[in-house]
């Protein structure tokens, strides 16, 4: 069973991994210059190697993403479950800033792994 400090560490672990450049360093983009999930669900962003280049990310990708729905700006993040290491999402919701997309993440997925880790506790 994980401590409430390892929780946290392992919340900021997650996501950082997640992401595909530091906080700091994405802290400064705008949600435009996030990949974007379309109406079908593909997730578009630049190249890895090419940022005037805008590609489909596919099935395994990770980061953190936009959607605009109506006017209104979502986001979301896309990480690797720590029990399962399969690909999760969380609906952070409109976010006052990347940065702040950033931490509502972390606390997302902090909440996941404190329910997960009380279910194994219980069990």
């Amino acid at each position: 069973m994980m401590t409430p400090s390892q929780i946290a560490a392992a919340a900021v672990e997650i996501v950082r991994s997640a992401l595909p450049y530091s906080s700091e360093l994405l802290e400064q983009c705008t949600s435009l210059e996030l990949p974007h999930i379309m109406v079908n669900g593909d997730v578009f962003g630049p190249a890895p190697d090419n940022a005037a280049a805008f590609m489909q990310y596919g099935p395994d990708w990770t980061g953190l993403a936009v959607s605009s729905r109506c006017g209104g700006t979502s986001y979301w993040l896309y990480y690797r479950c720590q029990l399962t290491q399969e690909r999760a999402m969380a609906c952070l919701g409109p976010q006052q800033s990347v940065g702040a997309a950033i931490e509502a993440a972390v606390r997302h997925v902090r909440a996941d792994l404190e329910y997960w880790n009380s279910k194994r506790a219980a069990a």
